[in-house]
């Protein structure tokens, strides 16, 4: 029997609609765990040690954005960690699903977490 992992992540927020958080967005990733990605992850840690990047949990919206420990780097700098992370993801057999909602479309929470659960449930229907 195949064991698959789910990873589920998620950007935005539930807050009202602003036009740098414009969505509201659940991914999940799946990876069929007999398919070793253990050296893509070794290839990928070792590409960011050159760069002096040594255990680091990659988080794209900081390096788009300039925050946290991306800060002080110039945009060539950024662009090589994230052109690493596509690298990484092209060598590797994982697929991925988005669920998102537009949130200027929602009034409220409940309403939000309704939209978004339809969504994921009905995906998990049609692929059970």
């Amino acid at each position: 029997m195949k064991e698959l992992s789910i990873f589920i992540d998620e950007s935005g927020d539930f807050g009202e609609y602003a036009i740098h958080s414009p969505f509201y967005i659940i991914t999940m990733i799946f990876h069929d765990q007999s398919e070793d990605i253990q050296p893509a992850i070794s290839r990928l840690s070792q590409e960011l040690s050159y760069l002096h990047l040594d255990n680091l949990c990659i988080h794209t919206g900081p390096i788009i954005r300039k925050e946290e420990i991306y800060a002080e780097m110039i945009i060539d700098e950024r662009r090589r960690i994230f052109n690493k992370m596509v690298a990484f993801i092209r060598q590797i057999n994982v697929r991925y699903k988005c669920f998102f909602i537009e949130k200027k479309h929602i009034s409220d929470v409940v309403e939000a977490t309704g939209k978004l659960s339809k969504q994921i449930s009905l995906f998990v229907r049609n692929n059970y």
